[in-house]
Parts: structure tokens; sequence; C-alpha cells
């Protein structure tokens, strides 16, 4: 068997070493290489998953009261920091993700509260808010005692504020 080849009298030329190429050598190469298409497949499956790092931050209890300077903006008035208006935020219930509580505001001694509720992303560190007199929030979990919230009311006057709240 072999290939046949012809040489210089024109007779042919069987080379015994060709036949083992053909029979031996190639099948050897197609098991190197499902070898390699399969380590490469788990390489590939293993460097896809996800780490233990990326794991989200657990859920925060966010029940307390929240409070904190005001920096805003507001249509008519312009940019303030609310030099005669305080404001807390209070969580009064959490279940899981979600809470709700209310915002109390003290402006130059008299004082009125707002419902609000929230939820919290599935991240555990965003957080939008909506309130019952109109306005939303969006925000960040800081740290355990730490929110940033971003206050968003549109219509006329519009007005947006940016909230930095400690708990205490």
């Amino acid at each position: 068997m072999g290939f046949p080849f012809i040489d210089s009298t024109g007779s042919p030329v069987r080379f015994p070493y060709l036949y083992f190429i053909r029979r031996r050598i190639i099948p050897c190469m197609k098991t190197t290489f499902m070898l390699l298409v399969i380590v490469l497949a788990v390489l590939a499956c293993g460097c896809t998953g996800a780490s233990p790092t990326d794991t989200a931050p657990a859920l925060p209890d966010l029940t307390g009261t929240w409070t904190g300077p005001m920096l805003g903006y507001d249509e008519g008035t312009g940019f303030t920091d609310y030099p005669h208006l305080t404001m807390a935020m209070v969580i009064e219930e959490q279940h899981g993700r979600l809470f709700s509580g209310h915002m109390l505001f003290n402006a130059n001694g008299t004082e009125w509260t707002t419902g609000i509720a929230g939820a919290i992303g599935r991240n555990n560190r965003t957080l939008t808010i909506v309130e019952k007199d109109g306005g939303y929030c969006a925000g960040e979990v800081l740290a355990p005692d730490e929110i940033e919230l971003t206050y968003m009311q549109d219509g006329s006057p519009y007005s947006i504020a940016v909230d930095f709240l400690k708990r205490g």
C-alpha cells in the first residue's frame, strides 16, 4: 500500500513511511486537535463564570432617620443651599428591597411631612424613591450609614436637589 511514486527509471516506488504517516500520524493529529478543542472549551467556560469577588454587597438595612445638607436649583429662585429648610428621611419599614416611610421638612419652624416609598436596586446600592405629594429621588448607598439622593420635581415650578444624608 502506500503512495505510488515514479522513480527516475519510470517504475513505481512505494514509500512505506508515508503509509505510516497517513495511517498513524493523521489519526493522532485528529486526537490532538480534539483534545485541544476540549481544553479550550473548558478554559472558556472557566473564564466566563462570575468570580466570587463580583458579588453584590449585602442588602442594606435602611430603617432609621437620615439627615443632612441639601444643595439645589429651583425655578424662579436659582441655586440654593436651602438655608432655612431642614429635611429628614424616616424609613419606618423595610421588606427585602422595598421600603416606606416619610420625609419630614422644617422651614422656619413650620413642619410638614410627605409619605415616601422606595426600592433598592438589584445591585443593593442604588435607590429609587417616590414622594406622595410629587417628586422622585434616585440615589446610592455610599456606606452603611451614608446615602446620596438626587431629588427631581417636574412641572411648574421645577426643581432638583442633591441630598447628602447620614443615619443618626
